[in-house]
């Protein structure tokens, strides 16, 4: 009983002591920090901090890798504000049109729409053997500028090298 005690016991330290670098690499991971620094993230080229926050409607005090590295984040002090670019292979393009409010967009392209969520708005589009998706919340986040902010994001694309397969 004793042994099975101990054995518990070192078990647990054991998990508390390596519990907080596995839960830092798990997010690390998820937010794509394991390929590099944010400023290196090819959408982080996407946007100037000034541009982004004009987006928002509020200045951008955070920039962090988003989407396992294929995204990145732009964040406002409140909790509402921020931008989030996408891109990836356009296998993953998915539109969520039994969503309430979701739209077509049939000017930018036949799989391009804009929904409400989560309290901000999120749009995507193809664009070659590419999916690009943005969202956005914040004070100055509308239907509208979502849809300026996909089609600015999709001119950039364009304007970067392709990623990587």
């Amino acid at each position: 009983m004793n042994r099975l005690v101990l054995i518990v016991c070192c078990l647990g330290l054991a998990a508390c002591s390596s519990g907080k670098s596995e839960a830092e690499k798990v997010a690390a991971a998820i937010k794509g920090d394991n390929a590099g620094k944010a400023a290196d993230n090819r959408q982080s080229k996407f946007l100037t901090n000034v541009e982004a926050g004009s987006y928002m409607g509020e200045p951008v005090v955070r920039v962090e890798n988003a989407a396992m590295g294929s995204g990145c984040m732009w964040s406002a002090a409140s909790d509402t504000g921020s931008l989030l670019v996408q891109v990836v292979p356009a296998d993953y393009h998915e539109r969520p049109s039994a969503a309430p409010g979701y739209k077509e967009l049939p000017k930018i392209d036949e799989k391009a729409f804009v929904v409400p969520e989560m309290g901000g708005w999120h749009a995507g589009s193809l664009r070659g053997e590419h999916a690009i998706h943005v969202q956005l919340g914040g004070k100055g986040a509308s239907e509208a500028r979502t849809v300026e902010l996909l089609i600015e994001a999709m001119k950039r694309d364009a304007a970067i090298p392709d990623i990587k397969k």
